[in-house]
């Protein structure tokens, strides 16, 4: 039997920052494994979904964004935070359709992780879709960025490069990637999807 590691001892919290819905900021009195007494920042943040839909091409479709806060062009999976009482699954499916327009017609749950455990907790449930299709302009005017699919051979190259931008995007891609086992992948060029207003 495995021993269990040594715990952190949490003595009291407050709230220093309420900025709900998105985040709040606690700060806590904690004694550490090794017997420090000391204080320490967490940060919370709702649960987040994230999906990068494979086509069967071998592509992802990201949007490429600027990022203001880390001041950063890059290439992200469509995602979001959950609203209250809603299903990882069913933001996943609204947070794709109301970024990109596009539908998919199966969701696989490929991981649930904590991007920042050591201060920031954000549970992510991270998808691959299946099948999409554009059924629609993308209606989040907000998150509007180019919406481009990227071939899945791209994958290393774009995260040494630092444009796959947030855990979500990250994983999805390697998942896929891995997924994908055997196949040819292709690194061709980045294509452009040129919007449509169509609808089923």
């Amino acid at each position: 039997m495995i021993d269990r590691p040594p715990r952190t001892t949490v003595h009291s919290g407050k709230v220093v920052y309420d900025g709900q819905p998105w985040l709040s900021v606690e700060r806590h009195h904690i004694t550490t494994p090794d017997g420090v007494d000391r204080h320490h920042h967490a940060v919370r943040l709702n649960p987040v979904s994230t999906v990068t839909a494979i086509d069967d091409q071998g592509r992802a479709l990201l949007l490429q964004r600027h990022r203001w806060i880390v001041d950063t062009i890059g290439y992200e999976s469509p995602g979001g935070i959950l609203e209250s009482g809603e299903a990882p699954d069913v933001c996943a499916h609204r947070e794709l359709l109301e970024e990109t327009g596009f539908s998919v017609e199966q969701l696989t749950l490929v991981a649930v992780l904590e991007p920042m455990p050591g201060l920031v907790q954000t549970p992510h449930y991270i998808y691959l879709g299946h099948g999409p299709r554009q059924i629609g302009p993308p209606a989040d005017a907000e998150e509007a960025g180019r919406l481009v699919w990227v071939p899945l051979a791209r994958t290393a190259e774009l995260l040494v490069g630092g444009q796959l931008l947030g855990t979500g995007t990250a994983v999805g891609m390697l998942a896929a990637v891995s997924l994908a086992g055997g196949q040819e992948l292709v690194a061709s060029a980045l294509e452009q999807v040129v919007p449509t207003a169509q609808t089923p």
